[in-house]
């Protein structure tokens, strides 16, 4: 099995390209804020929608065309990173006349995938959207009310997508060594037991297609203890991929620097011991930030807990006298402090302690961003707060 011996996933999310982000990409969304703020797009879906398909379809092929180069993946490749994660909306392998996303995905896809295989990196295909939203998030597609599981025909269309997404896998057998089934299906929207069972039903069509590739699921937000309430004792090839973020409650981001860092090994604790005794766990994302002052990291239109400007809260939530987004925690790393940019590099250095020692592995969220340094891997290794691997 080309599985065999494998040496840990250092990998890097190639994300905001074929599913765009607010927080990733600012520019693709600020064209929009002559407009009022409920006619705005705050996702692509309502990004296609407001553009029409022959517009989005200009902006969206340049994007692809530009966002990640060639040589973005070989700087990536000589810093040490040996897998990539692309995620990838269904309408790029599902698309229907009512819906107004476009497609044309593929050969941009396929382009990553050669390049990888010239540099020698190995490759996760993420279907990161399904039909209806699984979590309602932005970066599914389409934020709001979740539907993905309110209809059999969502689900279909789900397994069609993956469907294709698997045969292109295995098209570039040789590249791609994971398929994730779904990105981030949301716990507090669907009953444990229905995710299960698509992720059973997923699990033997991409066995059927590509059984030689990690079989990859999403932890759905459920804590490591209840992991085993996810998972089938007749899979081979499974891992289980979790996001450790501490920045998006209103607890975590009122956390000292110190706390922050404490906080890394208490969130990996259960983790390391489901790697030990069921199967392999990636931290599938994760990054520098523990605050949410990041623009639009909230969602186009939406302000912070760090400032108290979001809606739904009474007063700023910072560890801090006075919570401002600005300086070290602005959008501009040449106004960082040299305290900060340490801190950085200590919250990171803890985190890859354990994803990269203890586990199989992990993808840094994001390769690159356009404002968000904290999110920007390929900033954070130039800047020094990131760590090269030899």
């Amino acid at each position: 099995s080309k599985l065999n011996n494998l040496e840990t996933i250092r990998g890097v999310n190639i994300g905001g390209v074929f599913l765009i982000e607010p927080f990733i990409k600012p520019s693709l969304f600020d064209q929009f804020l002559s407009m009022n703020q409920a006619d705005r797009p705050v996702d692509e879906w309502t990004f296609t929608a407001v553009l029409g398909k022959e517009e989005a379809r200009k902006q969206l092929e340049d994007h692809w065309d530009t966002f990640v180069t060639k040589d973005d993946l070989e700087t990536l490749a000589q810093n040490g990173i040996n897998w990539i994660r692309i995620p990838i909306g269904y309408w790029a392998f599902n698309l229907t006349s009512d819906e107004p996303f476009v497609d044309g995905q593929i050969p941009y896809v396929e382009r990553i995938l050669q390049w990888s295989r010239d540099i020698g990196l190995k490759v996760e295909l993420d279907l990161h959207g399904a039909p209806g939203s699984q979590n309602g998030y932005d970066n599914s597609g389409r934020r709001g009310t979740p539907e993905w599981l309110l209809s059999r025909k969502n689900v279909d269309r789900t397994l069609d997508a993956l469907t294709k997404m698997t045969k292109l896998a295995a098209q570039w057998d040789d590249v791609v060594y994971g398929i994730q089934i779904l990105n981030e299906p949301s716990r507090w929207k669907w009953a444990v037991s229905d995710i299960l069972s698509f992720y059973n039903e997923a699990y033997d069509l991409v066995h059927g297609i590509a059984p030689d590739t990690y079989f990859m699921i999403h932890d759905t937000f459920l804590s490591p203890n209840d992991w085993p309430s996810l998972i089938s004792a007749n899979w081979s090839n499974a891992l289980m991929d979790t996001h450790i973020y501490q920045m998006f409650d209103d607890y975590m981001v009122t956390l000292s620097e110190s706390s922050h860092i404490e906080m890394v090994k208490t969130m990996a604790e259960n983790i390391t011991k489901f790697d030990r005794t069921q199967f392999g766990v990636v931290v599938g994302e994760f990054s520098a930030a523990t605050h949410d002052c990041t623009k639009y990291i909230n969602g186009f239109g939406r302000g912070s807990r760090w400032d108290g400007s979001i809606e739904g809260i009474d007063r700023p939530h910072c560890p801090l006298e006075s919570c401002s987004c600005t300086g070290d925690y602005g959008g501009n790393y040449t106004e960082f402090s040299d305290h900060y940019k340490r801190f950085l590099k200590r919250y990171v250095d803890a985190q890859l302690q354990i994803y990269d020692q203890e586990i199989a592995g992990w993808f840094y969220w994001n390769f690159r961003t356009e404002s968000a340094p904290e999110w920007d891997y390929l900033l954070g290794v130039e800047q020094g707060w990131i760590p090269k691997f030899p």
